[in-house]
C-alpha cells in the first residue's frame, strides 16, 4: 500500500445567490493503489419531485507553483459515507458521465430544503503520474446546476409579435397560419418556408434561415443538467485564480475600460484575483472566456433549443410567455439591488419557490432561475452553419497554453465566424428605458438569435450545461 498522499486542498466555495453550495477541504489518500477524496458538501433549497431535481456537478484539481491538473474521477467506487441534512432523507445518488471529467451528487428520493454530507470519491488515480505529492493541493469545485429531464415540448410561437423578432414556428399546420412544432425526439428538423420549422430574419441577426438543423444538435429532447443561475463573479473569480499567468493574460475582464465605470467588482490585488459581490452575475465575460471556463468546469455551452426546453417545460406555452409561464412580467420580484446583485424583495427568499410563486422568482418550470430579466443567455444557434454543425461535445477540463478553450467543434466567438446567438434579454441598469424585449425576454423572441457579435460588455451573461449521464 502506498504512504498517505498529503494533499490538502484550500476550501473552495462556489457559493450560489442563496442556495450557498460549499465543499470543504478535501483530504485525499491511497487505499490499495486507489485515490480517494473525502470531503463534506452542503447546499440549501435542494430538491426532488415528480417532474425534476437539483444537483451539485462536483470537480477536481490539483495546483502548484508550477502547474494546475484536471483530476478525474474514476467511473465507480464513490460513496455518499453520511447524510447528516435533512436527517430523514432517502439518499444520494452519484453520477459518473462516461468521460470521467466529474460527477454529479443528486438527492435519490423526494426532497425539499438544506442538505449536508460527507462523501468519499474514488478519483483516477493515473490523473496523479508525476506530481509531487508534498507540493501539489488537491481541490474540490462544485456548480449548482437542475436536471432538465427528457422529453417532448414546445417551440416557437404563433404571435405576429414573436414572428417579427425572429421567433421560430412551423410553418405547415393545417390551418395554414404559422404554429408551434413540438419536438419529440433528436431527430433531424428541416428548415424553409415548407419545412419543419421556419423563421424570419427582419433585422438581419436571427440567423441564415438555412439548414437542416443535423440529429446530432442538441435539441432538448434528450435530459440534460443546466447551471441553476448564470456564471458569477465569484466563481469567474476562482477559475482566474487557477489559471497561469500566460493563460489568465487572455480571460482577465476586469481591464476593460468600461468594466469599472459599469459597476464591475473583480479586481487583481496582491497577485490574486478577488470580487467584493461575489454572487453578482458575471458580466464582461466573452464568448472566448465564457468557453475557458466551460472548458476548466467540464461543462459545454447550451444551444438555443436547450434553452426554449429549460425556459418552458413539457406542456404546451400561451403566446408570449415568458419563462415563469405567465404572459405578465410586472410580479418579478427578482431584481438587481445598487450592487448589481440579483435580489428578492419584499422580504421573499428562495426557500418560498414554488410551482405557485415562479412568477415572483422568474424561475422557469425546472426552477431554473433568470432565463430572462438579469443578462443575455449566449446560445449555441441554429441560424448559422457553424452553430448547426454543434453536436455537444465534451471537453477534458484543460485549457491550451494561451488559456482558450480545445473544443474545434465549438464557435471561437470570433464576430466574423459566427454560430451563437443572444436569447432572454438583459439588464443594462436602472437609468434607461427599455422595450419589448429587454430586460425580460418572451421565450420565443430571438432577434438576436443568430448574431454573434458584442463580445465583452454589461448586459451579456454565461450560463453553461451538460448531457445526462
Amino acid at each position: 500500500m502506498k504512504s498517505v498522499l498529503t494533499l490538502l486542498g484550500a476550501l473552495v466555495l462556489l457559493n450560489g445567490y442563496s442556495s450557498n453550495l460549499q465543499l470543504s477541504q478535501p483530504l485525499c489518500y491511497y487505499e490499495d493503489d486507489q485515490a480517494y477524496a473525502v470531503f463534506n458538501i452542503s447546499w440549501d433549497n435542494a430538491w426532488k419531485n415528480d417532474r425534476n431535481q437539483d444537483a451539485a456537478w462536483v470537480f477536481f484539481k490539483t495546483s502548484s507553483a508550477d502547474e494546475t491538473r484536471h483530476i478525474r474521477v474514476a467511473a465507480q467506487g464513490h460513496q455518499v459515507v453520511e447524510v447528516f441534512a435533512p436527517s430523514e432523507s432517502e439518499g444520494f445518488t452519484i453520477k459518473t458521465p462516461a468521460d470521467q471529467a466529474g460527477l454529479f451528487i443528486q438527492p435519490q428520493g423526494p426532497i425539499r430544503g438544506h442538505v449536508s454530507m460527507t462523501v468519499k470519491i474514488a478519483l483516477l488515480s493515473r490523473d496523479f503520474d508525476g506530481l509531487n505529492a508534498h507540493a501539489n493541493h488537491l481541490t474540490a469545485h462544485g456548480v449548482e446546476m437542475v436536471y432538465i429531464p427528457e422529453g417532448s415540448f414546445y417551440i416557437g410561437d404563433e404571435s405576429k409579435a414573436a414572428i417579427e423578432h425572429g421567433g421560430l414556428y412551423a410553418p405547415n399546420t393545417r390551418d395554414g397560419e404559422p404554429g408551434l412544432l413540438q419536438i419529440t425526439s433528436e431527430q433531424e428538423l428541416s428548415v424553409g418556408s415548407e419545412a419543419d420549422l421556419h423563421y424570419q430574419n427582419p433585422r438581419g441577426y436571427s440567423g441564415d434561415q438555412a439548414g437542416p438543423i443535423p440529429a446530432a444538435f442538441p435539441k432538448g429532447f434528450a435530459g440534460f443538467y443546466m447551471m441553476k443561475y448564470e456564471l458569477r463573479a465569484g466563481q469567474y473569480v476562482k477559475f482566474l485564480n487557477f489559471l497561469t499567468e500566460s493563460q489568465r493574460s487572455a480571460r482577465i475582464v476586469h481591464e476593460h475600460p468600461a468594466y469599472q465605470e459599469s459597476g464591475g467588482s473583480i479586481e487583481f490585488v496582491d497577485g490574486q484575483f478577488s470580487t467584493a459581490y461575489p454572487n453578482k452575475p458575471a458580466y464582461f465575460v466573452g464568448w472566448a472566456d465564457a468557453m475557458a471556463f466551460a472548458d476548466w468546469a467540464g461543462l459545454r455551452p447550451m444551444t438555443e433549443l436547450e434553452f426554449a426546453k429549460a425556459a418552458r417545460g413539457a406542456e404546451k406555452p400561451e403566446s408570449e410567455d415568458f419563462p415563469w409561464s405567465t404572459t405578465s412580467k410586472l410580479q418579478m420580484q427578482r431584481l438587481p439591488n445598487a450592487n448589481g446583485e440579483l435580489e428578492m424583495r419584499n422580504g421573499l427568499n428562495e426557500a418560498e419557490l414554488s410551482d405557485d410563486t415562479r412568477h415572483y422568482f422568474g424561475a422557469s418550470p425546472y426552477w431554473v432561475m433568470d432565463l430572462a430579466g438579469s443578462l443575455w443567455e449566449r446560445t449555441i444557434s441554429i441560424g448559422h452553419p457553424r452553430g448547426r454543425a454543434f453536436t455537444g461535445q465534451h471537453v477534458d477540463g484543460k485549457l491550451s497554453p494561451e488559456g482558450m478553450a480545445d473544443v474545434a467543434e465549438w464557435p471561437s466567438g470570433a464576430e466574423d465566424e459566427g454560430g451563437f446567438g443572444f436569447r432572454g434579454g438583459g439588464f443594462y441598469g436602472y437609468n434607461r428605458m427599455y422595450h419589448t424585449y429587454n430586460p425580460f425576454s418572451p421565450v420565443a423572441y430571438r432577434p438576436y438569435g443568430g448574431w454573434a457579435g458584442g463580445d465583452r460588455t454589461k448586459a451579456y451573461g454565461t450560463r453553461l450545461v451538460r448531457s445526462a449521464p
